[in-house]
């Protein structure tokens, strides 16, 4: 074969190898775009198997009581799986949780975490936080009779099982060691309270109102008073403008029956904290 043959019959080889190739990577691409999206409960039932993105909480969780934490895993076609789960760790545990998957990556970074923070630059945390923080608020919870969000059933699957809770947490759950219930929007005050009352009783826990309490929580927080102090208020709901017998103020800064801030000399008094304890 003479030799310019030869070199036309190479080029038309190496056109059709590219040819084919650029087939291939097209029909590859036709058929992802064409197939059903993975259905959320398939992805839920296999997320443990993906790997982890990240972990994230608000700045300043540790004071709040509150945490926001969001979780993250990376699906097979590279688009990310995440959960976020609103704890309460003073008391009630897993107050909320949602889950959004199939979101692009770039889709989560740009919008759905400053969205999430509400502009501000969330916390990087490691998974093993993010997994004490929201088990250990859902076991401190379960003490007291609340269980977690209805969603957890699916959302649990983002993050791995629970942690051997005889190993202890370096959280510290509740709020100088008692249950501190701070409402929620949407909660059944009421309902709450009752469960501390009947799981560690009045005076075991702090109570710190948002806005006007119910009345049904004033009936519920009533207690007789003592016979013999006359003086005492018959009311287990107690405030710092209400005026106490023989006190002092303590050191933890929690107002109790029977005490009362001492006024810095020369100084108007401090204002008070208005963390209640009901039934002390």
């Amino acid at each position: 074969m003479p030799k310019k043959r030869q070199n036309q019959h190479k080029k038309q080889q190496r056109a059709l190898r590219k040819r084919t190739q650029r087939n291939r990577k097209l029909s590859r691409r036709v058929a992802q775009e064409s197939a059903p999206r993975p259905s959320p409960r398939r992805l839920m039932r296999s997320a443990r198997d993906m790997p982890i993105s990240g972990a994230w909480v608000q700045q300043g969780w540790q004071e709040q009581g509150i945490a926001r934490v969001v979780a993250a895993r990376t699906q097979p076609n590279g688009n990310i799986l995440f959960g976020e789960y609103i704890v309460d760790y003073f008391c009630t545990g897993l107050k909320d949780t949602s889950i959004a998957f199939d979101v692009p990556v770039d889709t989560f970074a740009n919008e759905a975490i400053p969205r999430l923070y509400s502009g501000n630059p969330p916390l990087d945390i490691s998974e093993e936080l993010a997994h004490e923080l929201i088990w250990g608020a859902i076991e401190y919870a379960g003490g007291f009779g609340f269980e977690p969000h209805k969603n957890f059933r699916d959302t649990r699957r983002i993050l791995e099982p629970p942690p051997d809770s005889s190993n202890g947490s370096g959280i510290g759950f509740g709020y100088q060691g008692q249950p501190l219930y701070i409402p929620y929007p949407g909660d059944n005050q009421a309902a709450i309270l009752k469960k501390l009352i009947d799981s560690v009783g009045l005076g075991n826990f702090y109570y710190l109102p948002r806005g006007d309490v119910p009345d049904e929580v004033r009936e519920m927080l009533e207690v007789e008073a003592p016979n013999e102090v006359e003086e005492a208020p018959a009311s287990g709901i107690w405030t710092p403008q209400q005026a106490q017998s023989g006190g002092s103020d303590t050191e933890s800064g929690l107002w109790t029956p029977g005490q009362q801030p001492q006024p810095t000399p020369d100084e108007e008094p401090a204002e008070a904290n208005p963390i209640w304890t009901p039934g002390r």
